[in-house]
This record gives structure tokens, C-alpha cells and sequence, in this order.
């Protein structure tokens, strides 16, 4: 193989694996649902709501030792079926939410969504 085909390739390869990677993080989007928030109980730490949520989008310090939380999330309802393409023409409708948690000293006081 001439090394201008072997770059062309290369190339190509570097781009499939880029593009699956940007791919994987797009669809990484979770919807925090009531019953992933009802597992927060008072009293949980930080280590127990990142490894259920993630990292927050925001931290947010509050008065004294208390701090918030933030993560936002996207609903996104279309109508057919899927494409490949980057263009779109199919009607969709797309909401936005956030969850929040506070915490008092490292420890969960609440938890809710809007």
C-alpha cells in the first residue's frame, strides 16, 4: 500500500473513531426521573449522588456550609424514525429540566427537579 492511500486510511479511520466518540458522548444525555431523585434521602453524601447522577453541571455555594447542585437535561420527542444525516426535517418537540441538590455540610438536605 503507497503511503498516500495508508494516510487517506488513516484518515478515514481517525475520523470514524472521532466521529463514534463525539456519537457516545451526544447520547450520554440521562433523564433524571422522580424515582432516581426518591433514591437521594437526606443525609446521603456527595460521593452517593455523583455515582447515581454524574458531576453536576453547577455548584452553586450557598450561605454557610451549604452548597447547590444543578444538572440539566433535555427531552426530545420526534415523530418517524431515525437518520443518519445532520439534516432534519421531521417535526420534534424539545423540553428542558434541570435537577437540583443541596447539600448542608456534605450531606444531602433535598433533592427535586422542575
Amino acid at each position: 500500500m503507497n503511503s498516500s492511500r495508508l494516510a487517506a486510511l488513516a484518515a478515514a479511520i481517525a475520523f470514524a473513531l472521532s466521529s463514534c466518540k463525539s456519537q457516545e458522548i451526544a447520547s450520554r444525555n440521562i433523564v433524571i426521573g422522580t424515582s432516581t431523585l426518591d433514591q437521594i434521602e437526606p443525609g446521603s453524601g456527595r460521593r452517593f449522588v455523583i455515582a447515581l447522577l454524574g458531576e453536576p453541571m453547577q455548584k452553586i455555594p450557598l450561605e454557610g456550609d451549604r452548597e447547590l447542585w444543578t444538572w440539566g437535561y433535555h427531552l426530545r420527542a420526534s415523530s418517524g424514525g431515525s437518520t443518519v444525516l445532520v439534516i432534519d426535517n421531521r417535526p420534534r418537540t424539545e423540553t428542558s429540566h434541570a435537577a437540583f441538590v443541596e447539600f448542608d455540610d456534605g450531606r444531602v438536605v433535598r433533592a427535586w427537579r422542575d
